[in-house]
């Protein structure tokens, strides 16, 4: 039997929605606390930490702008609000100054919750739309490339 074409009709929507609304939360999330971080940096390695930190806030801002989209593309409401974003379970960070290899260490942290969610995501989205799940995969490549080079920082 050959594959079926899946119309856009088809979909799943909620069921999309369900899994995509998590990873939009965890993006705006790293974005917000790795500003705290940002804001709060002190240290020797400050500009180089500082400078990244914006590029990895930077990403995660474009990454919950993507999937947010996507769930309104499917005919569901996002979600991104600041009591939103708060049901989900994600490190914390202080809110006082931090050292760079601090901030380093926190960003780590909240990098790899942000991939975890992002990766339960992925394997379902993948069963239901392709599409949604490359949006998914794109932000892990990217997410994953950032936390190697902060961790390279920590050796």
């Amino acid at each position: 039997m050959a594959n079926q074409l899946i119309s856009f009709h088809d979909l799943q929507p909620s069921r999309q929605a369900d899994l995509l609304q998590p990873c939009v939360f965890a993006a705006i999330n790293l974005a917000l606390t790795l500003k705290q971080l940002h804001w709060n940096l002190r240290g020797s390695k400050f500009q180089t930490v500082h400078e990244f930190l914006d590029k990895v806030i930077e990403h995660a801002r474009a990454t919950a702008d993507e999937l947010a989209e996507r769930t309104v593309t499917l005919g569901v409401a996002a979600r991104g609000q600041a009591t939103a974003v708060a049901e989900i379970d994600m490190p914390p960070v202080p809110d006082s100054f931090v050292t760079d290899t601090e901030a380093l260490q926190y960003a780590s942290n909240l990098l790899d919750a942000t991939i975890g969610v992002l990766r339960d995501a992925q394997a379902p989205l993948g069963e239901i739309d392709a599409v949604s799940e490359d949006l998914v995969i794109s932000a892990i490549q990217t997410f994953e490339k950032q936390l190697w080079m902060l961790r390279s920082h920590l050796m």
